[in-house]
C-alpha cells in the first residue's frame, strides 16, 4: 500500500467499543467470484452453524479454472504476507481456535505461510492448525508448482493438529500408494509420523461404486462408506473439511464429526444433481451434516 493511499485509507472512528470481536476460525484458502472452492465453499456452511471466521484469500480468481476463462490472479506473495502480518497485528490468532489452510497458489505463497505459521503457533500454542494440502486429484494430477509439495511435507505438516489429503494428495505427501482402503491406512499412518494427530482422507476406493473417507490417529481407525454419485464440481474436499473441524470444535468425537461431514457433503451433490446445476449446492451441507435422526452414514472402525 502506498503513502498516499494509506493517508486516505486509515482514519479514526468515534464511537467505536474497545472489545475485541470474538473469532473461532481464520481460514486461509482460494476465493471466488462465481463458483464454490476454497473460501467460497468452506466460510459460508461454517458461519451456518455459527461459526465467527476470518477469511484470508490466497487468490482472488472469477469462477474454477473449469471454465473457458478464468480472470484474477494468485495473490503476489507480498501481498499475501501482508494480509497474514494484518491477521497478527489484530491478534486474531490468540482470539481463534482455529487456523484452516487449504490452496497456497504459489511456492512464494507456501514459504510466506510456512513462516507465518511458526509465528502463530508460537504465540498461541493452543490453535489448532488444520491443513488441507492442495495438490491435485486423481483425473487432473497435480495442478500446483512441485515445489509446494516440499512445503507441505517439510514446512507444514510438523506443525498440523489435523491433515486432510484427498487419495492423490495423500499418495503424493507420503510416497505410497492410497487407491483402496488397506493403501489409504497405510499411507495415513505413514503422515503421522511426520507430526499430526489425525489424518483425514477422502475419495479413497472401496468396493465397486463406493467411497471411503478414513479418519486415523495413532490409536483410532474410522471409516465411512458412501455411494459414489455421477457428478464432479469443485469444493466438496473444501466443505468436507470445513464441516469436519466444526464438529470438531463443537466438542464431538471424531467418528461423529466423520459421519456429520460425509453426509454434508452427500447431500450437497445429491441436490447439485437433482437441479443440473454447474456447480455445488452449498446451502444444503450444513443443514444436512446436522440433522439428528437415522443416520444416513455410519462411522465403524477401520
Amino acid at each position: 500500500m502506498t503513502r498516499s493511499l494509506e493517508d486516505h485509507l486509515v482514519h479514526g472512528r468515534r464511537q467505536r467499543p474497545d472489545g475485541p470481536a470474538p473469532v473461532d476460525i481464520i481460514s486461509v484458502q482460494s476465493q471466488l467470484v462465481y463458483g464454490h472452492a476454497g473460501n467460497s465453499a468452506a466460510v459460508p456452511p461454517l458461519r451456518q452453524l455459527g461459526l465467527r471466521v476470518a477469511e484470508v484469500p490466497t487468490t482472488l480468481l472469477s469462477n474454477t479454472p473449469f471454465y473457458p476463462t478464468l480472470r484474477g490472479r494468485v495473490l503476489p506473495s507480498d501481498w499475501f504476507g501482508d494480509l497474514l502480518l494484518g491477521v497478527r497485528e489484530r491478534g486474531l490468532h490468540r482470539r481463534a481456535r482455529a487456523l484452516l489452510s487449504g490452496y497456497l497458489g504459489s511456492v512464494d505463497n507456501g514459504h510466506a505461510f510456512a513462516d507465518w505459521v511458526e509465528q502463530v503457533l508460537d504465540e498461541a500454542p493452543g490453535l489448532r492448525f488444520c491443513l488441507d494440502p492442495v495438490i491435485g486429484d486423481t483425473h487432473t494430477g497435480p495442478y500446483v508448482e512441485p515445489g509446494l509439495e516440499a512445503v507441505f511435507r517439510e514446512r507444514l505438516l510438523p506443525r498440523a493438529w489435523l491433515v486432510s489429503p484427498n487419495a492423490f494428495e495423500l499418495e503424493r505427501l507420503s510416497g505410497l500408494a492410497a487407491a483402496t482402503e488397506a493403501e489409504g491406512l497405510a499411507a495415513a499412518r505413514a503422515l503421522l509420523a511426520r507430526g499430526p494427530a489425525w489424518v483425514v482422507t477422502h475419495s479413497v476406493r472401496n468396493a465397486a461404486g463406493e467411497l471411503v473417507t478414513l479418519a486415523v490417529s495413532q490409536g483410532e481407525a474410522w471409516k465411512v462408506a458412501s455411494p459414489e454419485l455421477p457428478i464432479d464440481v469443485a469444493g466438496t474436499g473444501d466443505v468436507l473439511t470445513a464441516l469436519l473441524l466444526a464438529s470438531l470444535l463443537g466438542g464431538e468425537p471424531m467418528p461423529r464429526a466423520l459421519e456429520r461431514a460425509v453426509a454434508g457433503v452427500h447431500a450437497a451433490l445429491e441436490a447439485t444433481l437433482a437441479a443440473q446445476h454447474e456447480e455445488l449446492d452449498i446451502t444444503v451441507a450444513a443443514p444436512a451434516s446436522r440433522q439428528v435422526e437415522a443416520r444416513r452414514f455410519v462411522a465403524v472402525p477401520a
